[in-house]
């Protein structure tokens, strides 16, 4: 059996003292190199499992494990160098930083881990590696070096996965990441994530509404199945 990319056990999690739980989660354990599909409906706590998996968060009770790391017991800033070194998350809301052009975007991992940034050398030279995966998603020509606000949504969405990818590292974290893509983008931009994911060995945790693309997963789970939080 693969060892676990992600192990969490009895986790509890509400974002104030006295407040309602959020996450009631008994066991989740995903293999490494794993591709999960994660569903539910809004409101569910998809956005609260992922940022508890990324060490944004951590739970008031249970353990979270993380490639080996038990992020629960970690102080911020381990988890932090934590996450740069070995977490490609893809926001919802892109997080870009708009006084950057596209490329710099994409480049941002290998500024704030050198562990990206040595896997990146491995294989290419940054620079190139950032055009590369901007190619592949219908970023080329002059958009690598225009101010990401300029983009449109689309294509700010494929920014934020180019950088989630340079570096490969070895969980990918992508929340709603198709939301704002036409059926070629979404098509061009699965295709390079699966592709990445298999090629580096990452464990791919990838949560979405579009149940049209659950068969290129392993698994797909509904959160509701393992949250016990607001159950009647």
């Amino acid at each position: 059996m693969a060892a676990a990319a992600i192990e969490l056990t009895d986790v509890q999690f509400r974002w104030r003292p006295q407040g309602p739980l959020v996450l009631d989660v008994p066991q989740l354990t995903v293999a490494r190199g794993e591709r999960l599909f994660l569903r539910g409906p809004s409101g569910s706590g998809k956005s609260t499992l992922l940022a508890l998996l990324s060490g944004v968060s951590v739970p008031q009770h249970g353990s979270v494990e993380v490639l080996g790391q038990p992020l629960h017991a970690l102080g911020g800033a381990q988890r932090d160098a934590f996450r740069a070194d070995h977490i490609g998350y893809i926001f919802q809301m892109f997080n870009l930083i708009p006084y950057l052009s596209v490329l710099d975007n994409v480049l941002l991992p290998c500024r704030f881990s050198r562990a990206r940034a040595q896997r990146v050398a491995a294989r290419s030279e940054p620079q190139a590696e950032a055009m590369r995966l901007l190619d592949h998603l219908g970023l080329g020509g002059d958009l690598p070096q225009r101010a990401v606000t300029e983009l449109s949504v689309g294509q700010q969405q494929r920014v934020a996965a180019a950088r989630a990818l340079l570096g490969g590292p070895e969980l990918i974290i992508a929340d709603e990441p198709t939301s704002a893509l036409d059926a070629d983008h979404r098509a061009a931009f699965i295709e390079l994530l699966l592709s990445e994911c298999a090629s580096l060995g990452s464990t791919l945790v990838f949560v979405s509404h579009d149940r049209v693309l659950e068969p290129l997963f392993h698994r797909a789970l509904c959160l509701s199945e393992i949250n016990r939080a607001g159950m009647a």
